[in-house]
């Protein structure tokens, strides 16, 4: 009876967890209130969730002397409750980061890891399970994305992408410089930018320097707004990175020409600061030709019924940024939680991928490496 209980309590100890982030998830990350709703809800749930849980106190005192009043019964039923909750969350993670989402028309290429630190861990094995912040172990991701009537001029057409970088004075500067390095040996045709810059209005100008100079494209570097930079200083963001040359996408599409065949490129408004409009992103898109796009927040693709869009590239989830070996992100802040945290989807034929994004705040990664993605666009 012992190790029954026990084993139920560690399970109830994931589902009080997963009641708590289900609820964050739901109530508060999208919400526009979302910094008082955060306060209120980390006020209130965790000694709600504490409270009900001394519950499992009686239900083992009253178990073990033989006696089983309302309390114990009370004790028991959320037991029951919150370790089938536990269970669940436990073995539908497992289940996903076995069986990852196959998106048709993707293909991963071998990537590049560059470690700006030693590990201050000496183990291999302890680093693999979690004992090391890879806050600056940057990963360069590649990807090949097939486009059946992709025009040949564009065969091996390159777009980079950089997301959350939240470029700030406690970050090392060799990180970002690194980072614009790493683009340019990559040499793309195109750079998209998918937000959320800077935390602090006060760290605008240092984003400008050390993000922008020296990063550039032949078809140019274009970005979106995240919701950090809404409430950081939105003009002041623009005003910076349109002086170094970034021009926005802001719910317009531009169109990207090459031996007289073209390509959209389409930017929608971050979906909870900002205010997305399809109808005005896609006005100037033609379903007959191939179409990229970016945004902010991954939520946005369920607004994107009936257009298309061979390559929606997003950020905002950080991949989770702490993560658990077999298990995965903790905290993803999305109304789809986990299932959107990183890489490839595909929703209502909207082929999506979503960056881990370079930045941390605060600044610590556990199993969830900075990331940069470079698609490669093929025929077949």
């Amino acid at each position: 009876m012992k190790a029954v209980f026990f084993i139920l309590l560690l399970l109830a100890l994931f589902g009080n967890v997963r009641i708590g982030t289900f609820i964050l998830n739901r109530s508060v990350f999208g919400n526009r209130r979302e910094d008082a709703l955060m306060r209120w809800m980390l006020t209130i749930i965790p000694p709600l969730i504490l409270g009900m849980s001394s519950l499992y106190w009686f239900a083992w005192r009253e178990t073990t002397e033989q006696r089983l009043s309302a309390v114990g019964l009370a004790g028991w039923a959320w037991l029951l409750m919150t370790a089938s909750v536990g269970l669940y969350w436990m073995v539908d993670r497992a289940f996903h980061n076995w069986n990852p989402e196959r998106v048709p028309g993707t293909r991963e290429l071998e990537g590049e890891i560059v470690r700006l630190r030693k590990a201050h861990v000496p183990f291999a094995l302890l680093r693999r399970l979690g004992a090391h912040n890879d806050l600056y172990d940057l990963e360069i991701t590649r990807h090949q994305v097939v486009i059946d009537d992709l025009p040949p001029a564009f065969e091996g057409y390159r777009v980079a992408f950089l997301t959350d970088t939240h470029v700030a004075s406690f970050m090392r500067r060799a990180f970002y410089r690194e980072c614009v390095d790493q683009v340019r040996r990559r040499r793309p045709d195109l750079v998209l930018l998918g937000g959320d810059y800077v935390s602090f209005r006060r760290h605008i100008p240092l984003m400008a320097e050390l993000l922008l100079t020296g990063l550039e494209a032949r078809d140019g570097v274009w970005a979106v707004l995240g919701n950090h930079d809404y409430w950081s200083d939105p003009d002041g963001i623009i005003a910076a990175m349109t002086s170094r040359g970034v021009r926005f996408l802001v719910n317009r599409s531009v169109q990207i020409e090459r031996g007289g065949s073209v390509i959209d490129v389409v930017g929608i408004d971050e979906i909870y600061r900002g205010r997305p409009d399809p109808e005005a992103a896609f006005a100037n898109a033609d379903r007959r030709r191939p179409c990229l796009a970016v945004s902010h927040h991954p939520d946005v693709v369920g607004r994107l019924r009936n257009r298309r869009v061979d390559l929606l590239v997003c950020g905002h989830t950080h991949g989770g940024q702490i993560r658990f070996p077999f298990f995965g992100a903790v905290v993803v802040p999305s109304k789809h939680e986990a299932r959107y945290a990183a890489g490839f989807h595909l929703e209502e034929d909207v082929r999506m991928y979503v960056s881990r994004g370079l930045g941390s705040i605060p600044p610590i990664r556990i199993l969830c490496r900075p990331e940069i993605a470079v698609f490669d666009l093929v025929r077949s």
